[in-house]
């Protein structure tokens, strides 16, 4: 037998099985199953944060929870940084933080000129709780008068915002108590003569009920000192009443 029938040459088919195998092993030896890089929970709670400092734009309680937005956000950011590529998820806190500072500017800015501009011109921004309430009365020999304070208010075009009371109807009101705060309305109670008011509606003006939120008033404050008992002191002849357009 001769030498090349002992050793038979290799087949192109041969070589390419061997060089398929190969290059599968070295492919599995080049895989790392290790390698794979977590998301930090932090990113996408930044980011859900963000998301919800939208309502900044409806109140002071949004306006709270986008200032909570800038610090979770920014501190995540900080977090993931410092963690040296350990997790990932940058990109959700950054959009988070940037998402809760412009909801924060915005809606601040926002509140403010709403503030500055809800008063109508000509009437006087009373604060009721503070500046009326709290007041209360004095008493002269047994005499019920308006606090010393209080008696420059009264005949005067005055903005004021409280709470309407026990309303039996939802529309086509032409008065209604209005309470200082929401604790009467809401837990029950009689309210002192000094945290409520009879609000009338001027010159056959009407207003819907808007309960359990805080209500604007903007009309003329009136004081019975010789009010009886479960007659009102204070009374408000009102041109307007609304949803109160910011909650401070």
């Amino acid at each position: 037998m001769s030498q090349q029938t002992l050793n038979p040459p290799t087949s192109k088919l041969s070589g390419t099985m061997s060089e398929t195998t190969n290059s599968t092993w070295a492919s599995d030896t080049d895989y790392d199953e290790f390698g794979y890089t977590p998301v930090s929970p932090w990113g996408p709670v930044a980011l859900v944060l963000g998301i919800a400092s939208l309502t900044a734009f409806t109140g002071i309680f949004g306006i709270g929870l986008a200032a909570i937005g800038v610090v979770v956000g920014i501190a995540a950011v900080v977090r993931i940084h410092s963690s040296a590529e350990v997790v990932k998820g940058k990109g959700f806190a950054l959009g988070g933080a940037l998402l809760s500072v412009a909801c924060l500017g915005l809606g601040s800015y926002q509140q403010v000129h709403l503030f500055q501009n809800e008063c109508p011109p000509g009437y006087q921004r009373v604060n009721f709780p503070n500046e009326i309430s709290k007041r209360e009365f004095v008493y002269y020999n047994g005499v019920r008068r308006i606090h010393p304070e209080v008696a420059p208010l009264i005949g005067t075009q005055v903005y004021l915002k409280g709470y309407m009371w026990q309303t039996r109807m939802t529309d086509g009101l032409k008065e209604f108590v209005f309470l200082k705060d929401n604790g009467e309305c809401c837990f029950g109670g009689e309210p002192k003569p000094y945290d409520m008011m009879v609000v009338k509606m001027a010159d056959g003006l009407t207003t819907k009920a808007l309960p359990n939120t805080l209500v604007a008033v903007a009309g003329v404050l009136n004081a019975n000192v010789n009010a009886g008992e479960g007659e009102p002191v204070y009374t408000v002849e009102a041109r307007l009443v609304e949803r109160a357009p910011t909650m401070f």
